[in-house]
């Protein structure tokens, strides 16, 4: 997977405005979710992923199973070729009135417009391979269209380049993208709301720090692993 190449290849991605609802922020309702001593779970659909994940399980199923337990938000993966995802995915989740985080490699602010187009009410901004400035236009448009911004990181530097603001929520992706091994990453800064992504499965999520705000899972939700429903029985979501 080169990062660079789709960062620029979705510069030229458009999408018709087909949003039938106003923005639902995913940030509020992490937090809302935190005063009652919950965890906001951000649960997320993928078709493929280069780390060598797919299935055959199409979205409206998802939806359907999904919709049925305590979730904050949804995730959804747009980005073509590593992914099998489109905007079409989120114009379709929107609709479940639940927040959506389009779930792609935003390259610059214009993507953002795309994004919200869609339906998305959250994009996705990777620490990694962006620069400061352009985080910072991302994080401004965004605030701009009632969108939130995960501000996504996984290398300790990229934190330098993390902006903060009132529509940001940090997340620790555990999964490095150039190599896709999943890592431990013990950098942390003092910051109102942060997530936890990628690895989280049934064999893991009981030793998985409480010090986060909420999880972004995907492929143990879609495996139908026992994860989603372990949160909810021990009262954690």
């Amino acid at each position: 997977m080169n990062a660079k190449e789709i960062l620029m290849r979705n510069r030229f991605r458009r999408c018709d405005f087909s949003r039938i609802r106003d923005t639902i922020s995913l940030k509020k309702i992490i937090k809302e979710r935190n005063l009652h001593g919950k965890l906001g779970l951000i649960a997320e659909y993928k078709r493929r992923s280069p780390s060598g994940f797919s299935t055959d399980e199409d979205i409206h199923s998802y939806l359907s199973y999904v919709r049925s337990h305590r979730i904050s938000g949804l995730s959804i993966l747009s980005e073509p070729m590593y992914f099998s995802g489109s905007f079409d995915d989120v114009i379709l989740a929107h609709r479940l009135n639940i927040p959506v985080l389009v779930k792609d490699f935003t390259p610059d602010d214009e993507f953002v417009v795309q994004a919200y187009n869609a339906g998305g009410d959250a994009v996705l901004a990777i620490l990694d391979f962006l620069d400061f400035q352009t985080v910072e236009r991302i994080v401004k448009r965004a605030l701009d269209l009632g969108m939130d911004v995960i501000e996504e990181y996984h290398r300790p530097d990229a934190i330098k380049r993390f902006v903060p603001g009132e529509n940001v929520i940090l997340g620790l992706n555990r999964r490095d993208l150039n190599s896709l091994n999943i890592e431990e990453v013990s950098t942390r800064i003092d910051y109102d709301v942060q997530i936890l992504e990628s690895g989280i499965n049934i064999t893991n999520v009981s030793q998985i720090p409480r010090t986060y705000n909420g999880y972004l899972i995907g492929t143990s939700i879609l495996m139908r692993d026992g994860t989603l429903e372990y949160l909810e029985r021990n009262g954690l979501i």
